[in-house]
């Protein structure tokens, strides 16, 4: 780690809403959105893969598993409690 650090990106200390900061173009984001979203979904993934065991089949084209209904279900977790319908559509 000590070898490593003088490599890596410096930040400000200061405390702020980074995230909302980014997402109003404010603030550039400290983990790109195009590296933390790719990675997000892998450890989504590997949380289905422990959770059900055995060997699963994902296709990336269609962002679906191929042979367990089941894991599909986990992708898209529980039905938005009522009244926040309108938050979770993309």
């Amino acid at each position: 780690m000590r070898q490593l650090a003088p490599t890596q990106p410096r930040f400000s200390q200061k405390n702020s809403d980074h995230f909302a900061l980014s997402c109003l173009g404010r603030e550039e984001t400290r983990s790109p959105f195009s590296i933390s979203g790719p990675l997000s979904q892998v450890f989504i993934l590997g949380v289905i893969a422990q959770r059900l065991g055995g060997t699963l089949h994902f296709d990336r084209a269609t962002r679906r598993f191929t042979d367990h209904p089941f894991a599909n279900v986990l992708l898209n977790g529980p039905p938005p409690r009522t009244g926040w319908e309108s938050c979770y559509r993309i």
